[in-house]
């Protein structure tokens, strides 16, 4: 059976509406700033809210795009080289290489990577990136750092080099051939660049074309190869040996070095006469 419930006045009713609203409001306090007086009104301020805004998709399709990217790490024949391929493109247009913190200034990626401890060098190739660790780093304390630089970079869609840095980096021009180049260059210039380039990139590393004067070919070695304590035998048995049997103008190949790097050399070379004497 049902009870029938005493009527109720119209100031009892506008005091049940006011609870009412109050506890909505208390509920649901971003609903508080509808306009109560237009039905279309509220309806439209409410549909503004719940539709996301365009910069949170983006930042949502950032984030997925994050959770999807899939890094994999390749060893090379430097033990203190490891290359990590993103999956994605890194240098649109030849290498880089960076060799330490003030120099990597150019890119917002090898910055960040030199604030990892233990990076000692970092080298971007065409689609992997070569990052060389000191020696007594361990790198299962330094991939989950490296990784995470690695897939924040990428989400941010900055670019790998900035505008005011592209000029140092950029194509790979050191084996373009030019019309003033002899036969013998060119000949040289294009088993580099088709032949032996790709041998090395392979490793995490690359090579530079400096020159050749009287029969010598000198290279500068980059990425993982110009720390590798193979590099003598990559060079005499590797490049020495096809370039000398393609071009028979050509008699040694040699590494070419900076100015710095030239420095550091010259007094490795005397520690290990000091230790031979010892």
């Amino acid at each position: 059976m049902f009870r029938l419930l005493p009527a109720r006045s119209s100031r009892a009713l506008a005091t049940a509406a006011s609870k009412r609203t109050l506890l909505t409001a208390a509920v649901l306090p971003q609903r508080t700033l509808i306009n109560n007086s237009s039905s279309s009104a509220a309806h439209i301020s409410l549909h503004r809210a719940v539709v996301p805004s365009k910069a949170f998709r983006t930042n949502i399709y950032a984030t997925q795009q994050l959770r999807t990217m899939f890094i994999q790490t390749d060893t090379t024949p430097n033990q203190d080289s490891l290359k990590f391929i993103p999956g994605v493109a890194v240098m649109p247009n030849g290498t880089a290489e960076f060799l330490d913190a003030r120099n990597a200034m150019g890119s917002p990626l090898a910055k960040k990577l030199f604030q990892i401890d233990g990076v000692r060098g970092v080298f971007f190739g065409p689609d992997f990136l070569t990052i060389t660790k000191d020696q007594d780093a361990i790198w299962q304390l330094m991939k989950p750092d490296i990784y995470s630089a690695i897939m924040d970079f990428f989400a941010s869609g900055q670019p790998i080099i900035s505008e005011a840095a592209e000029g140092e980096s950029g194509a790979a021009l050191d084996t373009m051939i030019h019309e003033d180049d002899s036969e013998t260059v060119q000949m040289i210039k294009e088993l580099l660049d088709t032949r032996i380039r790709p041998s090395i990139q392979d490793d995490g590393g690359d090579i530079e074309y400096r020159g050749f004067e009287n029969g010598v070919v000198k290279l500068k070695l980059k990425g993982a190869c110009r720390t590798c304590d193979s590099s003598t035998v990559t060079l005499k048995n590797g490049i020495e040996n096809m370039l000398m049997h393609y071009v028979p103008e050509v008699t040694a190949v040699e590494q070419a070095f900076d100015a710095e790097e030239e420095v550091s050399q010259l007094e490795f070379e005397k520690l290990e006469r000091r230790l031979m004497n010892q």
